[in-house]
């Protein structure tokens, strides 16, 4: 075997048993490191990443029922911006919107002044819900950083029959330029992760369908697409993804922006594997139909 494949072998075998020594004492990423990413890039989310967001966010609103029977919940709102759109849509209705970022949702509350805003995790936001009291559930961007099978299950359960939800999630397959720079730095500093972790972004379009069937929904638009991204001129990659959210909780497991030769490496693997900075996603519109 060649010597620098070697060398990749050995390192992948150190991240598995690193991986696993994380994993036995418990240190796995959890949201409270998710919620520390988007607290430190919150004030300028809107600028950063948001803007890139917009045009696909604002066509979701497309998909919005145009009267809604029960309260509007909003999870994973981040700054705000598809809860004002609520607000702006459905003026008689109360809106509650949830996050995990006490950053986030202090930008959101200044932009929203009507809606009811909770920290926290958006899965455990559903479960103190009763059921049946909601006409329609949205989630801009956010389903992915919750275990989207449970919470389609929760939505149905506090969903009114013939109530709507609607959703665009990034996929598991998003910013692949990103994420296969990421994986080859940790294999190449096992030692240097902080812990270990399981992304919950669902594969694509087939499988949020078959979750959403599963929960006694149907599905009334879908579409599956991508997008190109990149950092403003003249701002190395790196220090524009640190202020996107894209790397929100994975600067936990590796200590990037914090480590040059983390920084470095990582950004060399990025440069040059040829892979696109495409944000791949799933639109979603779909309707309880079962009690």
């Amino acid at each position: 075997m060649r010597p620098d494949l070697m060398g990749r072998y050995r390192n992948c075998l150190k991240l598995n048993w690193r991986m696993l020594g994380h994993l036995l004492a418990g240190r796995l990423l959890s949201g409270k490191e998710v919620a520390a990413g988007y607290d430190r890039l919150a004030a300028g989310y809107a600028e950063n990443w948001l803007s890139r967001l917009r045009p696909v966010t604002e066509e979701m609103f497309a998909l919005l029922p145009e009267q809604v029977a029960g309260n509007i919940l909003d999870l994973g709102c981040g700054t705000g911006f598809t809860t004002a759109e609520l607000e702006r849509r459905y003026p008689a209705t109360p809106v509650r919107a949830v996050d995990i970022s006490a950053g986030m949702v202090a930008e959101a509350e200044r932009l929203c002044r009507r809606s009811n805003f909770t920290v926290g995790d958006m899965l455990e936001f559903l479960w103190e819900e009763p059921d049946g009291c909601a006409g329609l559930i949205v989630s801009a961007w956010a389903l992915g950083y919750s275990d989207p099978p449970r919470l389609i299950r929760e939505a149905a359960r506090v969903l009114s029959r013939g109530g709507d939800l609607v959703f665009v999630v990034n996929t598991r397959e998003t910013l692949p330029a990103v994420f296969h720079a990421f994986r080859r730095t940790m294999a190449r500093f096992p030692e240097r992760t902080g812990c270990a972790l399981f992304p919950k972004f669902p594969k694509g379009g087939a499988e949020l369908a078959a979750m959403l069937a599963k929960a006694g929904f149907r599905i009334g638009f879908a579409r599956e697409a991508a997008f190109d991204v990149a950092p403003p001129e003249g701002v190395p990659v790196l220090e524009w993804l640190l202020k996107t959210g894209i790397l929100a909780g994975f600067d936990a497991v590796l200590p990037l922006g914090r480590d040059a030769e983390v920084d470095g490496y990582f950004t060399r693997e990025l440069e040059q594997c040829g892979l696109p900075l495409a944000h791949h996603y799933v639109m979603m519109a779909a309707v309880k139909t079962a009690d």
